[in-house]
Parts: structure tokens; C-alpha cells; sequence
């Protein structure tokens, strides 16, 4: 019982470590992007970009958890 118990925390963690780890830089991206479009008054060309390198990372991110145990 104690072994399976442990084994629920891990599967929670792991899945708690990866939907962190995807949301973070793309919310990170889109307010940095934000925050340069507003202050430099260029549109939407930083969120664009910001945005974009988010999502990158986060999935190189996903990728790095996914193959750690292997």
C-alpha cells in the first residue's frame, strides 16, 4: 500500500513538473513580449516573437522531462 501511495505522488509530481514547465515560458514570452511592444511602441512584433520562443522552450523543455529517464 505504501509503495503504490509513493508511486501516485511521483505520477503527480511528474505531471505537476510538465504542465509547469509548459506553462511558464509561454506566459513568460507573451508578457516580456508585452511589456517591449508597450514601452517601444512597436505593435505586436515583440509578442509575436516572444511568443514563439516560449513555445520552443517549452518544448524543449517536454522533451528533456520526457527522455530524463532513459
Amino acid at each position: 500500500m505504501k509503495d503504490n501511495k509513493s508511486k501516485i505522488l511521483q505520477n503527480l509530481a511528474l505531471v505537476s513538473q510538465i504542465g509547469l514547465s509548459m506553462a511558464l515560458p509561454i506566459l513568460g514570452g507573451v508578457y516580456i513580449g508585452s511589456f517591449l511592444d508597450d514601452k517601444l511602441n512597436t505593435g505586436y512584433i515583440f509578442l509575436g516573437v516572444f511568443s514563439v520562443l516560449g513555445i520552443i522552450t517549452s518544448f524543449i523543455s517536454l522533451f528533456k522531462i520526457t527522455t530524463k529517464g532513459k
